[in-house]
């Protein structure tokens, strides 16, 4: 009976180890370098970004442990830090990093090395270095944006700025922002994630975000600029239909003279002139769709058959 109790204790103690783990033993003896550099890490894993101060990450250099340390939790951004310090006696060490996951309790590999700089620091609570596996997405381009049910006239994308035409009757003090970003990129708003469709933002002033990619690694400024349709550009567009004996008509009218005016049909440039006077006029055209282009505005005309 005793013999069978012990027994049964001696698999429940292995259990208990097999079912919680233990993380590794790992240290590093900091008076045997002489440099330092640091990191202020997020960490993700699988597209998981861990959340336990039993979390930790390491730094090696040719498989000698070089830095330790857990996860600490950061209440004014809501998230989990690694704070790692890197030792060396040398520049240009490559350094890898080891994550142990006490969720999963395993000891993952990441891709990811650095050389090691004196002294240099990656990252802090804005921009966070990423430690990740597999590798986060690094590109910042804002592919596309818009409001949720606003008809934009016009739009007009000059650098990083974006200008975009709505109706002159459009209230644009609480818009709702559409838009597609890079794979796992942020638009964010004074430090604050704007989400997708989500949203209702005053766009009475230009409104500059801030586009963060995935690892964090790049940020970049965009300003959107909302104006009427009575404000585009001082640019006014006329059209004539075409009849059975003649071919319609496109007037651009401008207070500037001297821009360059583009007439598209289809995917070929189909004329050019410049303004003058403040005018400039394509005549004899045949029906179909054309798309004028001036001063970074375009806009699409249909000249329709008049029988």
């Amino acid at each position: 009976m005793m013999k069978r109790r012990t027994i049964e204790l001696l698999i429940c103690f292995l259990v208990g180890m097999i079912s919680y783990g233990q993380a590794p033993n790992w240290s590093v003896n900091e008076n045997n370098f002489e440099y330092t550099m640091s990191f202020v890490a997020f960490v993700t894993i699988d597209g998981t970004n861990l959340s336990s101060t039993n979390d930790q990450v390491a730094a090696f250099s040719n498989g000698e442990i070089r830095g330790v340390t857990n996860l600490i939790y950061v209440e004014s951004k809501n998230r989990y830090y690694a704070y790692l310090t890197v030792f060396s006696n040398a520049n240009n060490e490559a350094i890898n990093f080891k994550v142990y996951n006490s969720a999963t309790d395993t000891v993952v590999d990441i891709e990811k090395t650095i050389n090691f700089e004196i002294g240099a620091h990656y990252g802090d609570l804005l921009q966070a270095f990423s430690v990740a596996k597999p590798v986060l997405n690094n590109e910042t381009a804002l592919i596309r944006f818009d409001f949720d049910k606003v008809d934009v006239v016009n739009k007009a994308t000059s650098g990083n700025t974006i200008t975009l035409i709505v109706e002159e009757r459009q209230s644009v003090t609480a818009l709702n922002a559409v838009f597609v970003l890079s794979a796992g990129a942020q638009l964010l708003k004074q430090g604050v994630k704007v989400e997708s469709g989500n949203n209702a933002l005053d766009f009475s002033s230009p409104i500059t975000f801030n586009l963060l990619s995935e690892d964090e690694s790049k940020r970049v400024e965009w300003t959107i600029s909302v104006s009427s349709n009575a404000a585009i550009g001082n640019l006014v567009f006329y059209k004539k239909d075409a009849v059975c004996y003649k071919g319609g008509a496109i007037k651009v009218q401008s207070s500037e003279s001297g821009s360059t005016v583009s007439l598209i049909k289809g995917q070929t440039s189909y004329a050019t002139q410049s303004l003058v006077n403040g005018e400039a006029i394509f005549n004899n055209l045949s029906t179909g769709s054309y798309t004028v282009k001036v001063n970074g505005f375009s806009k699409n005309i249909i000249i329709n058959l008049k029988e």
